[in-house]
This record gives structure tokens, C-alpha cells and sequence, in this order.
């Protein structure tokens, strides 16, 4: 064996490992090691307790001579029948009494079970004979498990004997060391795991806060959304919030232009003084002007006394102008004065007015082809789109689709004076897998359908949404019974995360890397589970 100073290195080096290593196969290693160093033992395991303390089970397991036989073969019982401890297993025995097994030869020792030991040094070839097991404990006297020492060699010969009793209190304190590494790295563990516990309540509370404060807010001014083009596209409004320049809102009908715009406003400067809306495809050309700009008393048949237009009532606020595009060139003219002198003239007046308004406008056509094709003016076009914002339809938004299912069913039920409605997984895939044409209108349309079609206390099913949409969509992703019926949890969140993926895919254009850390999962788990759900390019 080594000498003192051999054994005060031994311990120094643990010791310096056990203060800079954090993860715990590599500390439980260092330990195995330094005491087989020590000891000349051809090979080591440590065996812990699981969190019921039923069962030890081995971490690190180390053998120079037989590396089949390092591991443990199976869980070990702490527990015999009738509820007493297993004190037959020499492993249980130091766990439980706290004492030092020290044996020569395990074939000559009829004290202990040794059959599991026998049948795997049967199976490996190995020949086990010396064994030492010592217990783990905390500085609470609390059992963690036990290190074993397999053929511990006396001389450097190789002579394989009982360890000597000089050394037993060496061995245990390197057991102590063993118990210091795996009581702290399970606080460290326990810690982090707060850690997660309080970072989710944090982000639940964060949500909560979210939802409430969008609950506060009518439902027509709200922004629902977390994708990535979506949220793109509501940076930009916010960055737009914090000037009066104007703003062109672009996209498809019903992505929520006017929502965007009415954000707009709330963010800025102006949230607290009028928002004014008109729709310029809505009035004709006369009507149009005066409800914009006013008129006179007798400027027209019909007009008995003097009448303020929107810019009046906007005046220090926002005028939206919802489809712009389609409004008369006239009045592209007077809305193009506006813009650059902040002035208008009422219908049948000679004198200007000076107004503060800013204006947002918003159309879901070409205007660079209306330019080129006579009927919307270029220099309005530029004075517009000092500040061009562009809403993403639905369908390139597709993981949206559950958050606003969700938003409008809510805020349905507080109409209805109920809970809330739920969705059966199958309605939920085809709502996520329709195209929507009509954008987010068009689905909530399909909520407020739903919602009136269902009796009591049932669940929005494919019977309750469109037929088209019913057809349209294909088979259930997750093909069990279970999920047919609606009753499996397993069987709807696995479901959930395939049409999740999908969506996501779709987003990145079916690029697997862009949607792996759009997902914040590696590229192989995103493989892996478009294996499992059999999800591929279209």
C-alpha cells in the first residue's frame, strides 16, 4: 500500500477536484479512481440510493481489467419481504449499519448474497474475490449509497487480499468525499430546478399579466400574436408609435390592418386624444369629402347648417384611413395637402383650417399598379409610405392560429356569460391546417359559428366548423383510439406538438435548422419527431 504522504496527495488532488468540478459522474469518477490508485483495487463502483430510498443503483463503475464487469447488473432491493431491510446484500448491510464490508475472497464468504455477483463474473469472465464496500453518508448521518473496491492488490505483485484495516478509515474518507460530491451536486440540482419552477411561475405570471392587461383593452384594438414574422411586423409598429410620421399599413383583407393601426396610435404620443377611422371605399366621392373634411351650411342639397369633418374631430389625434386605395383621386388630393400642410378646406368654404392629425392609412391593394395604372397619385403614395408596415396573412402565421382560437373563444364565452369553450384535438389540427383565405377574420368568424352550434357543455368538434374545412383537412397526425374519443392527454399534447412542428416548419419554409431553433430544440430531437409523426415536405 502507499505511503502517508502518498495518501495526503490522494486526497489533496479529491479534494481540488471536488471544488472545481461541478458535474457528477465526474466527480463520483475522480473519487473511484483516486481510491483504486490507492488501494491498487482492479476495479470501483458507486452504488446510490434512488430518491425512495428502495433501491441502490450504480453511477460509476470502473474496472482496468474487465471492463464488462464494471457495471452493476440491475437495481439492488433495499428491502426484503415483510418490509425489513436486505441485510443478506452486503451492499444494503454498509448502507444501513454504516459499517465497512472488508472480505477476502467473495467465493469463500457464505455470510452474503453473492449470487448476482457470481452470475455476472460467470457472464464477463472476470474473477471477483477481494471486496470492499464502504458507506456513504452526509454530514446528517443520512445514507447515500456505498463505494465498492473489487480486488484490491496488498503487493505490487499482485497479491489480492482483504484491505488492510490500516487503510479502512482511508477508504472512508474517501467514501465521505464521494458523499460531499453527491449531496451537493444533488442541491445543485434541487436548486436549479427552483430555479426552472420560479422561472415558469415568473413567465406564467408574466403571461397572466399580458392576458389581463389584453383583456383590459377592447377586443377590436387588440394584437394577438408570437410568430416571428408577426412579431416582425408589430416591432416596426411600435417603432412607428414613437413619431408622427405617417404609416401605409400593407396586407391581405382581414389580417388586421386597423388593429395594427389603432396599436399604433395606443403607443404613441397621441394615446390620449381621439382615433378616428374611415373606411374610403365605404361612401361615395361627395359623401366621402364631407365626412372627411366638413362642409358648409348650403354647400351642397341637404346640408342645413355647418358640419365638422373627421380631420376636425382627429384634430391632435390619428385619422385612419382604412382602404385608401380605392378613394377618388379628388380627394387623394386634399388628403396629399393634408399631409404636407397640415391644412383643409370644408366643402363650400374658401378658407383653410390648420389641423394636427396624423394619419395611418392601410390598403390591401397594389398601389405601385394603381400608380402605373392612372388611379392612385405617386406623390400621396410617397408621403404615405414614409413608414410602410406589412401584417402577414394568417397562413404564413400559422402558429398563431391556436393563440387566437383561444382569444376569440374567451372572449366569446364573457359574451355568453360562460366558462369557456374547449376544442376536441381533431378540430384543433383542421382549424391550424386551413389556409384562411378571409385571414383572421375569417377565423373568427369560425369561432363565433362554433360557438353558437354547440349544446352545453360539449366540445367544439369538426361537425361544428365549416364543411370545407372538415374536408379539407387530412388524418389525424397521432392515429389512437384514444385520441378519437378525446380522452387522452398523452395522446392530445403529442398532437399538439405535431401540428406545433409543422407550423413552425412552414414558417421557416421547411428549412429544419431555422425551425429547429425557432422551436429551441436541437436539429436531431426536430428529426427524430418528424419521424415519429410522420410529418414531411410538401
Amino acid at each position: 500500500m502507499h505511503d502517508p504522504l502518498s495518501v495526503a496527495e490522494e486526497l489533496i488532488e479529491l479534494t481540488t477536484t471536488l471544488a472545481t468540478e461541478r458535474r457528477l459522474e465526474a466527480l463520483l469518477g475522480a473519487v473511484v479512481n483516486s481510491a483504486r490508485r490507492l488501494t491498487r483495487a482492479e476495479g470501483g463502483r458507486v452504488l446510490v440510493l434512488d430518491r425512495t430510498g428502495r433501491h441502490l443503483h450504480g453511477l460509476v463503475g470502473q474496472n482496468d481489467v474487465a471492463p464488462d464487469a464494471a457495471a452493476l447488473p440491475g437495481e439492488i432491493p433495499v428491502y426484503a419481504e415483510g418490509n425489513a431491510f436486505n441485510l443478506r446484500d452486503a451492499n444494503v448491510f454498509a448502507a444501513v449499519t454504516g459499517k465497512i464490508v472488508n472480505l477476502a475472497d467473495v467465493y469463500d464468504y457464505s455470510g452474503f448474497d453473492f449470487v448476482r455477483l457470481r452470475e455476472q463474473d460467470e457472464r464477463t469472465g472476470y474473477r471477483t474475490r477481494s471486496f470492499v464496500v464502504a458507506p456513504l453518508w452526509n454530514v446528517e448521518g443520512v445514507t447515500l449509497g456505498v463505494l465498492q473496491l473489487i480486488n484490491v492488490q496488498l503487493t505490487p505483485g499482485g497479491e489480492i487480499g482483504a484491505l488492510p484495516k490500516a487503510f479502512e478509515r482511508v477508504v472512508g474518507s474517501f467514501a465521505a468525499h464521494a458523499a460531499v460530491a453527491i449531496a451537493n451536486a444533488r442541491l445543485f440540482e434541487e436548486n436549479r430546478e427552483l430555479i426552472r419552477q420560479l422561472d415558469r411561475r415568473n413567465a406564467d405570471l408574466a403571461r397572466e399579466n399580458s392576458r389581463l392587461k389584453v383583456m383590459a383593452i377592447p377586443q377590436e384594438e387588440q394584437v394577438v400574436g408570437e410568430s416571428p414574422a408577426f412579431r416582425a411586423a408589430l416591432d416596426l409598429a411600435r417603432r412607428a408609435a414613437s413619431s408622427s410620421v405617417a404609416v401605409l399599413m400593407l396586407g391581405e383583407t382581414g389580417t388586421g390592418k386597423d388593429v395594427f393601426a389603432n396599436a399604433v396610435h395606443r403607443l404613441g404620443k397621441r394615446r390620449d386624444r381621439p382615433f378616428v377611422a374611415q373606411n374610403c371605399a365605404a361612401l361615395p366621392e361627395t359623401l366621402l369629402e364631407s365626412e372627411l373634411f366638413g362642409h358648409r351650411k348650403g354647400a351642397f342639397s341637404g346640408a342645413l347648417a355647418d358640419k365638422k369633418g373627421l380631420v376636425h374631430e382627429a384634430n391632435g389625434g390619428t385619422l385612419f384611413l382604412d382602404e385608401i386605395g380605392d378613394m377618388p383621386l379628388p380627394l387623394q388630393a386634399k388628403i396629399l395637402r393634408l399631409l404636407e400642410e397640415g391644412s383643409v378646406r370644408r366643402l363650400g368654404d374658401t378658407r383653410l383650417e390648420k389641423v394636427d392629425v396624423r394619419i395611418i392609412a392601410a390598403t390591401n391593394l397594389d398601389l405601385p399598379q394603381k400608380i402605373a395604372q392612372g388611379s392612385f397619385r405617386e406623390d400621396l403614395y410617397y408621403r404615405l409610405s414614409v413608414f410602410p408596415v406589412t401584417i402577414p396573412p394568417l397562413r404564413e402565421r400559422p402558429s398563431d392560429i391556436p393563440l387566437l382560437i383561444d382569444f376569440f373563444l374567451r372572449r366569446i364565452a364573457q359574451v355568453h356569460g360562460r366558462e369557456g369553450f374547449s376544442l376536441t384535438p381533431r378540430a384543433l389540427d383542421a382549424l391550424c391546417r386551413w389556409r384562411y383565405p378571409g385571414n383572421v377574420r375569417e377565423l373568427k368568424n369560425m369561432a363565433e359559428r362554433a360557438a353558437l352550434l354547440i349544446d352545453g357543455d360539449e366540445r367544439i368538434d369538426l361537425k361544428h366548423l365549416p364543411a370545407h374545412l372538415a374536408k379539407a383537412a387530412p388524418d389525424i397526425i397521432v392515429q389512437t383510439p384514444a385520441a378519437e374519443g378525446g380522452t387522452s392527454l398523452r395522446s392530445a399534447v403529442r398532437q399538439y406538438e405535431a401540428i406545433v412542428i409543422e407550423n413552425r416548419l412552414r414558417e421557416a419554409g421547411w428549412n429544419q435548422s431555422r425551425a429547429a431553433r425557432l422551436l429551441q430544440i436541437s436539429r436531431r430531437s426536430l428529426v427524430e419527431k418528424l419521424q415519429r409523426y410522420a410529418i414531411r415536405t410538401p
